[in-house]
């Protein structure tokens, strides 16, 4: 039996090798354990019309793929009408509505359910709906099957900011943890994890980091997780079980998770770039995004990363529908004062599921556009992804666009 997992289009990403999900290498490894075969296949690089045949055509999308899936659904039914086509990933875990195209829809994590469908599979009799009926208990069995990718998807030359590298053999994606326990109102984690963080054992992380090593000498790593810092305790297990193995990373954090202690023990065993969801440096604005933190909290996390030799990079979003001129100024006034290394902006969407989309009227949010982009910069069009109440249109682009000006001034688009 033949998997073709089909990439979509990624046009609105600056790099898609760059980050490229781990979930389609999880499933192949479970595919490939019971007898299948997979393959991969970039529509960004290569049309839809060669797609060679296969026994099942997948999709892992999230909403900013989700409509460039369907129409590549759409001409692979028609070149092979005989075949599968199935969707998972985060936007049909978050969405109830998916098009009929798809032949099954898989909801949550789909390493376990997609053993129940090549068993369906097999006897012609495959379910529409598959569903993760319970949370998993561990994750020390899912390995991402590497050896799927060309090398060039892989390994990147770095993920550090300005291209440092700190060890020769380029840089891969990682990851140590599935879930983050806070429940902000414009994110689909809470949908797709429950506000549950599951932690992978620590001898199943060193043997990962191990085979990466030896098989492809790769020793800098871009860790994936939503919070990396949440567990102390685990983290210094980490620590002690990695250092010896001299890697560097970049990492993800939250101000409300950051002390000196854990900084140091992150330091200490390679990390080297840190990233921080500020999102918006307004205590207002990042109440109404429960986002539970305070700027005061955000600037006393960066004092305390500022006393090692390590990259700052703030995350930011504009097309909110709490922008204002007073919020953008606050967010230029920040990266000014705190000096950030380097600012990453994302383009506001709420999330099918999330609390700002259950009840967009609330939040000032008159429609939803059902098509996205979730990225900023200088090659696409400065359009939010939703209409406001209070403004149109028009007006919410000039207040976006002080920002985009200053990000584009200071070299961060």
């Amino acid at each position: 039996m033949k998997f073709t997992f089909v990439l979509p289009d990624m046009s609105w990403l600056w790099d898609y090798k760059n980050q490229f999900s781990l979930g389609i290498l999880y499933l192949s490894t479970q595919i490939k354990g019971v007898g299948g075969k997979v393959d991969l296949y970039d529509t960004n690089c290569k049309s839809i019309d060669s797609i060679p045949p296969a026994n099942v055509f997948a999709f892992s999308v999230v909403h900013a793929t989700y409509y460039s899936a369907i129409e590549l659904a759409k001409k692979i039914k028609s070149k092979y009408p005989g075949s599968q086509v199935i969707i998972g990933g985060v936007h049909p875990t978050t969405s109830p509505d998916i098009d009929p195209v798809f032949d099954s829809v898989f909801i949550g994590q789909s390493e376990l359910t997609i053993l129940e469908y090549i068993n369906d599979l097999k006897v012609g009799q495959p379910k529409k709906r598959y569903i993760q009926s319970e949370p998993f208990k561990t994750l020390d069995d899912f390995v991402p099957d590497r050896s799927l990718l060309p090398d060039d998807y892989l390994r990147t030359a770095s993920i550090f900011t300005g291209g440092k590298t700190y060890s020769e053999g380029g840089s891969t994606g990682i990851m140590f943890s599935r879930g983050c326990p806070y429940k902000c109102h414009f994110c689909s984690s809470p949908v797709s994890y429950g506000g549950r963080v599951l932690l992978k054992g620590i001898p199943a992380i060193k043997k990962e980091v191990e085979s990466i090593i030896n098989d492809y000498g790769i020793r800098q790593f871009r860790v994936q997780d939503d919070t990396f810092t949440f567990n102390k305790k685990w983290l210094g297990e980490l620590h002690d079980a990695l250092k010896p193995l001299d890697i560097y990373y970049r990492c993800s954090t939250r101000a409300n998770t950051v002390d000196y202690k854990t900084i140091e023990t992150l330091y200490d065993f390679g990390c080297r770039e840190i990233g921080m969801g500020i999102e918006v440096a307004d205590n207002d604005a990042l109440k109404t995004l429960d986002k539970r933190v305070t700027v005061e909290q955000i600037e006393k996390a960066i004092a305390i990363i500022r006393q090692f030799p390590i990259v700052l990079r703030g995350f930011f979003m504009i097309g909110m529908p709490i922008d204002t001129m007073k919020t953008v100024n606050a967010n230029i006034d920040f990266i000014e004062r705190n000096k950030l290394d380097n600012v990453v902006v994302g383009r506001f969407y709420p999330f099918p599921g999330c609390e700002m989309a259950i009840n967009k009227e609330r939040y000032g949010i008159k429609e939803i556009k059902p098509t996205s982009c979730l990225s900023i910069a200088q090659h696409l069009p400065l359009i939010p992804n939703i209409i406001r109440t209070d403004m149109t249109e028009g007006k919410h682009i000039e207040i976006m666009r002080v920002f985009f000006d200053y990000l584009v001034k200071k070299g961060f688009l």
